[in-house]
């Protein structure tokens, strides 16, 4: 009984808000999308569940502009460089905010006009999820977070430093927590890190995705100059990036949800 009311809540959420789902599983960064909205949400009493203005869905975190429908609402989600756009067209949809300013400059080439509001919504996580919330563990001077595409046990020689994206979000903050640098090769293992305040860099470790949505979202947080490493220990020998503001990022975000619609 427990498992059929539960498919029938995440189907009625997913009419509210679109992430995507692997075939089995999970994918951190995109359930995140779930957890996010969901406590954003949660400040006026809504939930996913809420009443709701008409029958478009939100798209929040992650790549997945390509899923998008005539009356959804954007607020946060980014254009996957893996996919065709030019035959898209993303008429009827209502943007509120993007990733970053390349997602922006191809939607504007296509004669759509986008806020100049950038940031991935996973930024919001720590005003959500504090750090104090976690369990404590042992500091580890670097973890290591593999893309979900790739073959993990590639990751042999770093197995005790390895953090899974197929965890659930609250796992995975858990761990990253002990971190005293994040190398990534899951562009939401980089974003959370740093929403955290831990170092970061992106691991370009041959899984397949395409760096156009890491240059999105560093430079949708002012960036436009960034280093990655294309193994770990040249990872480890950049340290992460320089900073930025995150807290402007997250009141420019939280200005820009769309609560118009929910009733």
């Amino acid at each position: 009984m427990g498992r059929i009311l539960d498919a029938i809540i995440l189907r009625e959420q997913k009419k509210a808000l679109f992430w995507w789902a692997p075939k089995a599983g999970i994918n951190m960064g995109d359930e995140l999308s779930r957890v996010i909205v969901s406590a954003v949400l949660a400040t006026r009493d809504k939930t996913l569940l809420s009443e709701r203005h008409g029958s478009g869905r939100l798209l929040a975190i992650g790549s997945i502009l390509h899923f998008s429908q005539a009356g959804d609402t954007v607020w946060g989600s980014g254009i996957n460089g893996k996919r065709p756009y030019d035959s898209l067209t993303f008429d009827g949809i209502k943007f509120k905010s993007v990733r970053g300013p390349k997602t922006k400059a191809i939607l504007e080439s296509k004669g759509i006009s986008v806020p100049d509001v950038y940031g991935d919504p996973g930024l919001l996580a720590p005003l959500f999820m504090a750090p104090t919330a976690f369990a404590q563990r042992e500091p580890e001077d670097f973890l290591v977070v593999p893309h979900l595409n790739e073959d993990f046990s590639k990751y042999r020689e770093f197995e005790d430093k390895l953090v899974l994206p197929n965890l659930g979000p609250g796992q995975f903050i858990e761990r990253l927590l002990s971190a005293k640098l994040v190398i990534s090769s899951s562009l939401h293992g980089v974003i959370l890190a740093e929403a955290y305040g831990i170092p970061a860099v992106y691991y370009d470790s041959g899984s397949g995705e395409h760096i156009f949505k890491y240059d999105d979202y560093y430079s949708g947080t002012g960036r436009e100059q960034w280093q990655y490493g294309r193994s770990v220990e040249e990872c480890l020998e950049i340290g992460g990036q320089e900073a930025f503001d995150l807290a402007d990022i997250q009141r420019k975000l939280l200005s820009a949800f769309p609560w118009e619609l929910w009733k």
